[in-house]
């Protein structure tokens, strides 16, 4: 899909997302409060810029590289958990998070094609720190009450008209349709997950089991496309899955 311009797929795709999960609004209960708004408010922030980092990524790198990328996220979804989570953060998590980080930046290297590698780690960075913010907003949305569908709809579609506004996707043709939709399922399908699981759990758990979708893209591109990825991009997805190993047994 990127044969298209990338800052205008964002807005289609987001909407599309969005009326994913619009069958289940009616069987879903809705709460309001000012603090709901203001953390429905910086999540639409947040993903907005997310978005934004991680086309840009996408436009110079492969898939594998810009996900492996994503595992940075979980220490900056550490540090926000301490700053705005009661519970804070234990400190298993903490150093996963970190082992976690540190593999991903030592095993980037020049993997990001047309970037440089001073332009790719801070925008790799960036979209992961975005990434850990958006977690921690999610679990403050879930302790206000807010439901699966509220949360997702709501930040989903905002985010995406607010795309629609800043890049029209007019170079976007009718045909796209279909696989822009088969997308939408199974990203919508992720994050309604995702958001399931941070009601249930600790933030920073969860963005560190997100963390090894690496080694499902690295699968994925090796059965489907016959793809090698760089050695230090396999090597990072393998130290993540093995951060993540080190919470599910502690």
């Amino acid at each position: 899909m990127l044969v298209y311009p990338p800052r205008q797929l964002i807005g289609p795709l987001y909407a599309l997302n969005a009326l994913v999960l619009v069958p289940l609004v009616p069987f879903s209960a809705w709460r309001f409060s000012p603090r709901i708004v203001l953390l429905l408010l910086a999540s639409v922030a947040t993903m907005a810029v997310t978005a934004a980092l991680v086309f840009e990524l996408l436009s110079h790198a492969t898939a594998a590289t810009v996900a492996t990328g994503q595992a940075l996220s979980p220490l900056p979804a550490v540090a926000f958990a301490a700053l705005l989570l009661p519970s804070g953060v234990g400190a298993v998590h903490a150093g996963v998070a970190s082992l976690v980080a540190v593999a991903v930046l030592v095993s980037l290297g020049d993997v990001y094609g047309s970037f440089s590698r001073r332009r790719a780690l801070v925008s790799a960075a960036g979209a992961a720190s975005a990434a850990g913010l958006l977690v921690v907003l999610t679990k403050l949305l879930t302790n206000e009450g807010a439901g699966v569908a509220e949360i997702y709809v709501l930040r989903t579609a905002a985010t995406g008209a607010l795309w629609i506004a800043v890049a029209p996707p007019r170079a976007i043709p009718a045909r796209a349709l279909p696989v822009m939709s088969l997308r939408a399922g199974l990203i919508s399908l992720h994050f309604a997950l995702v958001i399931l699981a941070v009601q249930r759990g600790n933030p920073v758990t969860v963005q560190t089991l997100v963390a090894t979708s690496p080694l499902m893209i690295i699968l994925g591109s090796l059965a489907i496309r016959g793809e090698r990825p760089p050695a230090r991009v396999t090597l990072a997805a393998c130290l993540a899955a093995a951060g993540v190993f080190l919470v599910l047994v502690t």
